[in-house]
């Protein structure tokens, strides 16, 4: 349920008008054009409309992520971090309370269920891996890097709730949002990674419009079926 209430004949256009603005700021955003904290408002768009077209747990991880991404203007990693992995958090809340009452009550553990199961648990142990060994032994000792091991694990569990939504769009949602984010980490911490500006951003600001158009009443059209189980 929204924050707040709409109208369901409205849906369609308030998507279509937050996806059209959320586009040209995102755009805009790549122009070399000085704006002190312009990446604040490209997320934020998405943010606002949450609390009229998605449900109030998503509202919570877009608003946690625009704080994120004010933080990361302001070069401040620790509160980057830590706003994000709240944001995390909200998605698996969201993930988790949609799969039990949505994907639980018909999902039947078929031979192709059990091997996509162990396809998600196979990825999320190999994102775990590489962070735990090759990239938070290169952050700073301390907090940082404690943050970032607790940051990986929340980013794992937030692709594997994704991934059982039997929702090709939260999917690649999550998929995208990990890549981002572990280009900027290998970046950071381990070694320059080249077009990393357009990798991190590009992919950050596609995962965050698909969970937020996947989570809307709004469908874009039929998902294509090589995620169901």
């Amino acid at each position: 349920m929204a924050i707040l209430k709409l109208n369901e004949r409205y849906t369609r256009p308030a998507a279509l008008a937050a996806t059209g603005l959320y586009l040209c700021v995102c755009v805009l955003f790549f122009l070399p054009v000085e704006i002190p904290h312009k990446i604040t408002f490209c997320v934020s768009i998405l943010t606002l409309a949450s609390l009229w077209l998605c449900p109030w747990e998503i509202a919570l991880a877009l608003l946690f992520s625009t704080l994120g991404d004010h933080m990361g203007s302001c070069n401040n990693f620790l509160g980057q971090m830590g706003f994000f992995a709240l944001g995390h958090v909200w998605y698996i809340v969201y993930f988790v309370r949609r799969y039990f009452e949505r994907v639980e009550k018909d999902r039947k553990l078929t031979g192709k269920a059990k091997g996509y199961l162990a396809m998600v648990v196979f990825c999320a142990l190999a994102l775990l891996t590489v962070a735990f060994t090759r990239i938070a032994p290169e952050a700073p000792a301390g907090i940082i890097r404690i943050g970032v091991c607790i940051y990986a694990t929340l980013i794992s569990i937030m692709m594997v709730t994704a991934l059982l939504q039997r929702s090709s769009l939260f999917a690649l949602g999550a998929i995208l949002f990990v890549f981002s984010d572990f280009i900027l980490a290998w970046n950071k911490f381990v070694e320059p990674v080249p077009y990393r500006h357009y990798l991190v951003l590009v992919t950050y600001f596609l995962a965050q419009w698909l969970l937020f158009i996947r989570s809307t009443k709004f469908r874009v059209g039929p998902e294509m079926r090589i995620l169901r189980f």
